[in-house]
């Protein structure tokens, strides 16, 4: 009797370990900061995956939104700081100038909105994750010392794209 006792608790624990409740429950894929509301389209991920992030200017001027240093970021602990650093030379290059990032930065008008996609790296680690998206002034500079960011979301290594 005992027996069947004993594994009754452990099917008991188990399904409740694999539930849905198992990674908290479900955040906004959206987040707004600095008058830019930044989108992910998925609240889970797999390396290598495609992540459409969508950003909208909900503030009542034109933004200017870097294309160069927009970058997903991760953590391995929800008790640590997501990183917050500015590089446009990660998807305008080694060499890329002042120039270079304001020929690709897309200016935004109230209420307009723009879909890009990023990919994760094949070695994405598991965790929880977050878009980066860098608001600049006219002339290219950096608008705010933060970025404005998306909803968390989560990448496990067992999922495909």
């Amino acid at each position: 009797m005992s027996r069947s006792i004993l594994a009754s608790m452990v099917a008991a624990v188990l399904s409740l370990s694999c539930g849905e409740d198992v990674a908290g429950p479900a955040a906004s894929l959206c987040a707004a900061q600095h008058g830019l509301e930044v989108c992910v389209d998925r609240h889970e991920y797999g390396p290598s995956g495609s992540i459409a992030v969508t950003t909208r200017n909900v503030s009542d001027a034109p933004i200017f939104k870097d294309s160069c240093g927009t970058k997903a970021v991760g953590v391995t602990n929800l008790e640590v700081a997501f990183e917050a650093v500015y590089n446009p030379r990660l998807h305008c290059g080694p060499a890329a100038t002042k120039a270079d990032v304001v020929e690709r930065m897309v200016e935004l008008d109230p209420g307009e909105s723009v879909t890009e996609t990023l990919r994760l790296t094949s070695f994405a680690f598991q965790g929880w994750y977050r878009v980066n998206v860098w608001l600049l002034d006219a002339e290219g500079n950096l608008a705010v010392d933060t970025p404005a960011t998306s909803g968390i979301f989560q990448v496990f290594p067992s999922l495909r794209g």
